[in-house]
């Protein structure tokens, strides 16, 4: 197994530093792929990407990055194992019950399964706003700054019951709402804001109560049809554009809606998210959830290891 790295120079109160290869060899042994070696690099990464949806480079970044805060919320304690920071990555990514996750990592109880996936998510998640910003801190001077859409997110229906809940991206059923906000000229999220209910406040409601208000002045966006009614803060496509500018627009909706697909390509946004016992604080569970995603796509978008589409190309 390739070793951790480590000198005497580091911070004994902080987690030993592992490499990218250390993950890789990691994840496909728990993955039952024990002759890693014997493959292409590429065969590896790609298998390592079945099992937990990344990269073992973005897996190392993150480890890295948590090992590194200043934050003790977030800081990695000298003890702490690789073992668990894949633990939560497959939780996010597959969303298994908790015995299925037993089963992979070879743990005897899913006690332990649980404490590790709700610490390491919440570490994670927490890492959001220094990869996010403030929209001032992202304001270049650019007119058209940010692209927004609202997503939706499956939930089972919570108690008691309410139309507030009710998705018309999913039929009726029951959903939460996030307003994802994209920096144009970089690939970067700028804003995030939710869950709120889709029933209740649609995107433009959204925007207006939340965004509308903090937005730099003299800048715009770029958003679909439901905006249209916000002119002086929204550009959204009109038959009288020139093709050229037709054509921006398309890639600026394309790239955003990219980006929303790769959040759901974890499981735990794709599927319906289980809140044990519709427990009172579900919705800060599943915001805790949202933001993980969203450092771990971020960070693979920061390391190359995922593009997004060039609107100006």
């Amino acid at each position: 197994m390739p070793s951790s790295v480590n000198n005497g120079s580091e911070d004994p109160s902080r987690a030993r530093i592992f490499s990218a290869k250390h993950f890789l060899n990691l994840g496909l042994r728990y993955g039952r792929f024990p002759n890693w070696k014997s493959y292409k690099e590429s065969r590896c990464i790609q298998r390592f990407k079945q099992h937990f949806g990344m990269q073992p480079q973005t897996v190392a970044d993150v480890w890295q990055k948590l090992r590194d805060s200043d934050n003790l919320d977030i800081r990695l304690k000298k003890n702490a194992k690789p073992k668990e920071l894949l633990i939560a990555i497959r939780h996010l990514y597959k969303y298994h019950i908790e015995a299925d996750l037993a089963m992979f990592f070879r743990i005897k109880t899913e006690k332990t399964v649980r404490k590790w996936v709700k610490r390491y998510v919440k570490k994670i998640a927490l890492l959001l706003p220094e990869l996010v910003g403030t929209l001032d801190d992202n304001d270049e001077g650019l007119i058209f700054f940010m692209s927004i859409d609202g997503t939706h997110c499956p939930i089972e229906e919570p108690r008691p019951w309410s139309k507030k809940w009710s998705s018309h991206k999913f039929g009726g059923k029951p959903a939460v709402n996030y307003e994802l906000g994209l920096l144009l000229h970089k690939p970067k999220l700028a804003w995030i804001h939710g869950p709120t209910p889709p029933g209740e406040m649609n995107d433009l409601t959204v925007f207006r109560s939340k965004l509308k208000g903090v937005l730099p002045e003299g800048r715009r966006l770029i958003a679909d049809g439901i905006y249209a009614s916000e002119t002086d803060y929204v550009s959204t496509k009109n038959d009288l554009d020139p093709k050229a500018l037709s054509k921006f627009k398309d890639n600026v909706l394309s790239r955003q809606e990219n980006f929303n697909q790769r959040c759901k390509c974890f499981g735990i946004l794709k599927h319906r998210f289980r809140h044990r016992g519709f427990s009172k604080d579900w919705e800060q569970q599943h915001q805790t959830a949202m933001h993980a995603v969203c450092v771990l796509v971020q960070m693979q978008l920061d390391n190359g290891t995922q593009r997004l589409l060039d609107p100006y190309s």
